[in-house]
């Protein structure tokens, strides 16, 4: 495994090039134009066999054939940036205004192109064909461009997918694994709630918008407290709460917007019908009436069992033991990775980027940013993990 480990470091001047190369021209979901052109090239530079562009609009997968015969696995990258000004004050900052890579998937894209070079280097090692999937729109919830790659037909014949993520809430270096849920289901809901006007000192001419909407979000909060297992995770969060045009008018209308995650199928079902349950009975006892437009999202991600137990053992052999942590508590964003793992087997991993003594930014946020030593471990445990797959 040493052998992977300093095949892997060698490349750091390529990977710190193409890191920044993608970060300094970051493309928002399902404009990742110029994006999926420089996946292409280098896929092609690096010797693959086939590179299948277009796929799902710009997704792009490589295909890399072993020298033996055998099984079939996918390495997963997502490829789309976010509506965010770059703070960083570093000499990649981004070049395209309100737009940055803060969810960190120009690392993932270089983890996995570095990925393609140790496969090619390793030919001989592998037993059987290695897709490398380079994913549109990952932020575009609840679409998503996983279903996409899915529904194109080329990953139909995989028998795994595996792929990772930094995450600043783990020490540098580290690989955190956890079979089961990892991440949530993500759920977007638009409440519009129609009351009457009246003048603000005679309330009862009305039917106040604002007081029924204000009875909707303290209600909901029990769904969570009284509604879930305690020992489940949930969260219901409204972060829109718009009424009223004046002072002394009782508010026509109220509009709520907010977000539910969840970790299981059950507790998003029951949110959602008490939700319902819940306007029904206000409005009934009101007067008044009630839209609601429920979207669901991305599904909760669950890793499956066998396969999170093989990246845990690729991790151990590539970075020893202190090199892993077990992650106890899945954590409550979302991603569409987890609509290739209703359809097949695999595992999505953290990779750590937080520095001792350091104060990491969160992602999502302007300036977030990893220390460029991830990126060799990106690439050697994506690697490795499709040699073992192969070869188990």
């Amino acid at each position: 495994m040493s052998k992977m480990v300093e095949s892997a470091k060698a490349l750091m001047p390529k990977l710190v090039e193409i890191r920044r190369d993608f970060h300094e021209y970051p493309e928002v979901s399902q404009h990742e134009a110029e994006t999926s052109k420089k996946v292409a090239a280098y896929l092609r530079e690096m010797g693959v066999d086939e590179v299948i562009e277009h796929v799902n609009g710009y997704g792009v997968i490589g295909v890399i054939k072993g020298a033996k015969e055998g099984g079939v696995v996918a390495l997963r990258a997502d490829m789309d940036a976010l509506q965010i000004q770059e703070m960083n004050d570093v000499e990649y900052k981004s070049r395209n205004d309100g737009v940055m890579h803060a969810c960190g998937h120009d690392n993932h894209m270089t983890g996995l192109l570095g990925a393609a070079m140790l496969l090619c280097q390793n030919r001989d090692e592998i037993c059987g064909t290695v897709k490398l999937v380079f994913q549109p729109a990952e932020e575009m919830s609840p679409v998503g461009g996983s279903r996409g790659m899915l529904e194109s037909g080329y990953l139909d014949d995989i028998g795994a997918i595996y792929g990772l993520h930094v995450w600043p809430d783990l020490p540098h270096g580290k690989v955190g694994v956890k079979s089961g849920p990892l991440m949530a289901a993500t759920d977007h809901f638009t409440i519009t709630i129609h009351g009457k006007t009246a003048h603000g000192a005679k309330p009862n001419q009305g039917i106040d918008a604002v007081v029924l909407g204000a009875q909707f979000v303290m209600a909901a909060q029990t769904f969570v407290s009284r509604k879930v297992d305690p020992l489940d995770n949930a969260v219901v969060t409204f972060g829109i709460f718009n009424a009223g045009t004046r002072y002394n008018i009782i508010a026509g209308e109220c509009v709520l917007d907010g977000t539910v995650r969840t970790l299981n199928e059950d507790a998003r079902d029951m949110i959602e019908d008490s939700m319902r349950k819940l306007l029904d009975a206000i409005c009934l006892q009101s007067g008044a009436t009630a839209d609601i437009v429920y979207g669901r999202g991305y599904p909760a991600l669950v890793n499956h069992e066998s396969d999170a137990a093989l990246i845990r053992k690729t991790a151990i052999s590539l970075f020893g033991e202190e090199g892993v942590v077990d992650v106890k508590n899945p954590a409550m964003p979302a991603e569409d990775f987890s609509f290739y793992l209703r359809e097949k087997e695999g595992c999505f991993v953290w990779l750590g980027t937080a520095k001792d003594g350091e104060t990491p930014w969160p992602l999502h946020n302007s300036r977030f940013d990893v220390d460029e030593d991830i990126l060799w471990r990106g690439s050697a445990l994506l690697a490795q993990t499709a040699i073992d797959y192969l070869n188990k």
